[in-house]
């Protein structure tokens, strides 16, 4: 076993390596040595919670003139 030391310029490049080397079939353990990473949330909920929490502030779906046609547009894709 060979033990890999890697230091991350940042949180969000840290939290994405750490999910490659977790979906990696040969890595055994990764080991996160600093708390500030957040675990990621479990369950449907949470997920779109936290991406709108993440999203506010911003200008969401600003640029639908038509809300009605937008919808039946996409549901005609199906």
């Amino acid at each position: 076993m060979t033990t890999v030391t890697v230091l991350v310029d940042n949180e969000q490049n840290a939290a994405l390596l750490e999910k490659m080397l977790r979906a990696l079939s040969f890595v055994e353990t990764v080991n996160i040595d600093h708390p500030f990473l957040a675990e990621e949330p479990k369950g449907s909920y949470k997920k779109l919670k936290k991406a709108i929490d993440k999203a506010e502030g911003h200008d969401l779906l600003t640029d639908i003139d038509d809300p009605s046609k937008w919808q039946k547009n996409i549901r005609d894709e199906w």
